[in-house]
């Protein structure tokens, strides 16, 4: 063991984790027993627990998590480095597609990329980290607009809708049927809207509580990323978020 553990506090933290898997909560009997520790002990472990907010009582005096955890939770999430949870898998998605990929996130009316993974090929088609795309002509700000901005209605009401090329929404109306589009497929795709000769599919990266915090993109030239494969992309685009959104903590792999 190592010389700096403290045991009183290893036996505080499996009590957390004992009654955090327990939603009805757990009386003190259910807590030292299955532990093997001393009653005494179990005492009071809980109620120093207690006294910090780290533990609560319910409605039938069992113990339940208390509020200082959550609020300690809800720091720790907004802490999580996504970029560093999305690099690695980034990679391994621009590897297996052959083609550019990369993780945006929303920055006020904007779509702002965070992270690249370069195509493995010499012929690459990507912006670089920090690149500010609009969100009616972006794959990664179709996601934005679907997933993530509670009133998108009101919202594209405040946006300047320029037309890029021949395919770009300019309209409210067009732009709320791409998003209606976007919610039923799951994956927003930018055929030309943005970049002529150029096709992306997005989709949401989501956190803990079930929130798009991020979206993940793949483009390409649409000489390469053709119609017929975007049914293959898109399934290995949805792998790549469940796996950075189950880093995220939503559980979902």
């Amino acid at each position: 063991m190592n010389k700096y553990h403290i045991p009183n506090l290893g036996k505080a933290c499996e009590v957390i984790e004992l009654i955090g898997n327990s939603p009805d909560g757990l009386m003190l009997k259910q807590i030292y027993q299955p532990l093997e520790i001393p009653r005494t002990t179990a005492l009071r472990i809980t109620q120093t627990l207690l006294d910090a907010g780290f533990l609560a009582e319910n409605e039938k005096s069992a113990l339940v998590l208390g509020t200082a955890l959550v609020q300690i939770g809800v720091k720790a999430l907004d802490n999580l480095d996504i970029r560093g949870f999305a690099r690695p898998i980034l990679k391994r998605l621009a590897s297996e597609t052959g083609e550019s990929c990369h993780l945006a996130v929303l920055n006020a009316e904007r779509s702002m990329l965070v992270e690249v993974a370069d195509s493995p090929h010499p012929v690459r088609i990507a912006a670089r980290p920090g690149t500010l795309v609009e969100l009616h002509c972006s794959s990664t700000g179709k996601v934005f607009l679907a997933f993530q901005i509670p009133e998108p209605a009101k919202f594209i009401q405040t946006l300047e809708l320029s037309p890029h090329t021949p395919n770009t929404d300019t309209t409210q109306k067009a732009v709320l049927a791409s998003i209606e589009r976007t919610r039923k497929l799951g994956y927003a795709i930018d055929e030309e809207e943005f970049v002529p000769g150029v096709r992306c599919i997005a989709a949401p990266v989501r956190n803990a509580f079930g929130k798009t915090v991020a979206a993940v993109g793949i483009t390409a030239s649409t000489s390469t990323f053709t119609k017929p494969k975007i049914r293959t992309m898109a399934e290995k685009l949805n792998h790549a978020v469940s796996e950075i959104s189950a880093n995220m903590g939503s559980g979902k792999k």
